[in-house]
């Protein structure tokens, strides 16, 4: 028989719109390339927490237990999401890798690795951080120290000792910065192109992240004016640290450019006590050396490339006009793509689910989207 709908990825995203649709009656098949629910969750390194507050982070129908703590661990939040799939009683097919989707008669066709699905609908929830980026540097390929992507690292006590270049200042870069100097790495540098804002996790106790939301309706000049002010009387000025105000503010700077706010995790409390230190933007690589657009060089033992994240979709879906030129989705709040650069609408029954960043959290963000894409498809939009 037939399924409905197919719903590509069995993270969060995927998950929160299966047990949308199985609510209005409707079962949807996942499809999951790794073997359990959560892979990329799991691949991520052993002292991730959640930025966002515990109780805020869930899915419709479960919440997370409470033993898990005000800012939810990795293996934590994995164990949700099994039990999740579980509660909501989703049927999700493990070890079958989406390759690529095309229209057909009646709907779409989702090409794998384990043969063809077909479904009159078809949800892409395969993540936003899919594919790390590297930046290919003028001199890498002579390059004698290794480059990793902060993706590839599974714990920060890996590199103790070391003397890491740790490259872009985003939320993982400065969250990863406070894991590494924590765990005793010899010298840690950062090289950083645009500073970033820095908020704290919670302000004289207070998480913040329920702030975030309730200021959702204001305008975003104004809540960025209020993420100044926070950042200002939580950590000063660090213009001396080589972290000066960010031209943007975090709201604009999200909606601009898909950049999410960096949350502090001893981040601030490292830099101003010197364990680490803010340097140049990388220029090229010189057989062991680093060399800054300063002209300083540095020998570290490692790059740490924190420079973001490409959602990997342009084999599945970039034959039919829904990407943008950065290769991510262009769709509106209810996951249906825009018209494509030749005006031509994409073909009824394709959804995208977790592209849309959020500073209030894409974990918050996910079973809104859900909601709103079932409603469309029980309506026969």
């Amino acid at each position: 028989m037939t399924p409905a709908v197919v719903i590509i990825g069995a993270g969060p995203a995927g998950l929160a719109a299966g047990a949308a649709l199985r609510r209005r009656g409707i079962e949807p098949v996942i499809l999951e390339q790794g073997d359990a629910v959560a892979t990329s969750w799991r691949r991520r390194h052993q002292e991730l927490r959640l930025n966002t507050i515990r109780w805020l982070s869930d899915l419709p129908g479960l919440r997370i237990p409470g033993a898990a703590g005000r800012w939810v661990g990795r293996d934590d939040y994995v164990a949700y999401l099994e039990r999740f799939a579980w509660h909501a009683r989703l049927q999700v097919s493990c070890g079958v890798r989406a390759q690529r989707i095309d229209s057909v008669a009646g709907g779409w066709e989702v090409d794998t690795n384990a043969g063809p699905h077909r479904a009159r609908h078809v949800i892409v929830a395969t993540g936003h951080d899919r594919v790390p980026r590297v930046p290919d540097w003028p001199g890498r390929a002579g390059f004698r120290r290794p480059i990793r992507h902060v993706a590839t690292l599974r714990r920060a006590a890996d590199l103790a000792g070391a003397r890491v270049l740790l490259v872009g200042a985003g939320n993982s870069g400065v969250e990863i910065a406070g894991h590494l100097v924590d765990a005793g790495v010899e010298r840690l540098w950062m090289s950083v192109r645009s500073p970033p804002t820095i908020l704290p996790r919670q302000l004289h106790g207070v998480p913040l992240h329920p702030l975030t939301v309730a200021l959702r309706p204001l305008p975003e000049r104004v809540r960025d004016r209020l993420a100044r002010a926070v950042a200002d009387h939580a950590f000063g000025d660090l213009s001396a640290y080589g972290l000066p105000a960010p031209r943007q503010g975090p709201f604009e700077r999200m909606r601009t450019t898909g950049v999410t706010v960096a949350i502090d995790q001893g981040f601030v409390g490292h830099l101003t006590a010197g364990r680490l230190r803010v340097v140049a933007v990388v220029d090229h690589l010189d057989g062991d050396d680093v060399v800054l657009r300063d002209g300083a060089r540095l020998r570290p033992d490692i790059v740490l490339a924190a420079t973001g994240y490409d959602p990997g979709l342009t084999e599945l879906v970039g034959h039919l006009g829904v990407l943008g030129p950065d290769g991510r989705p262009h769709h509106d709040a209810g996951g249906r793509p825009h018209r494509d650069a030749g005006g031509h609408p994409p073909a009824a029954g394709l959804w995208f689910a977790g592209y849309r960043p959020a500073i209030e959290g894409t974990l918050r963000r996910h079973p809104i989207e859900a909601r709103r894409i079932a409603r469309a498809i029980a309506r026969g939009s």
